[in-house]
């Protein structure tokens, strides 16, 4: 679903620069209760970035419906975790952004910007 997620997404509407998946699904320890934790690293337009928080929001509900009907669990606030990271983050190597160059439990790239 990150993937089908990551592939759908308009890079350009939504001031993408690239998606990471970390957690319980990049290691595939993950349980019918677990969320999907995706980064996204984005620009500083913050028109953009609120469309992209209600986009993946449409599809946390979503996926949320979907794992219920699979698995009978439903968290009731979505199933996606978002995490944002911008250029500062990575550049400070907060907690997140960090793990984009981790040795240890580095995030997954799923799709990063062209060009």
């Amino acid at each position: 679903m990150a993937q089908l997620i990551a592939d759908r997404m308009d890079f350009e509407r939504f001031g993408v620069k690239g998606i990471y998946l970390i957690g319980s699904v990049k290691n595939a320890t993950a349980g019918p209760g677990s969320d999907i934790d995706l980064m996204i690293h984005v620009g500083d337009d913050t028109g953009k970035v609120e469309l992209l928080k209600a986009w993946i929001e449409g599809w946390s509900y979503g996926l949320d419906e979907f794992n219920h009907s699979m698995t009978g669990h439903r968290s009731g606030s979505g199933l996606i975790d978002l995490h944002l990271i911008t250029d500062q983050d990575i550049l400070a190597g907060t907690c997140f952004a960090v793990k984009i160059g981790a040795v240890d439990d580095r995030a997954r790239v799923i799709r990063l910007q062209k060009g």
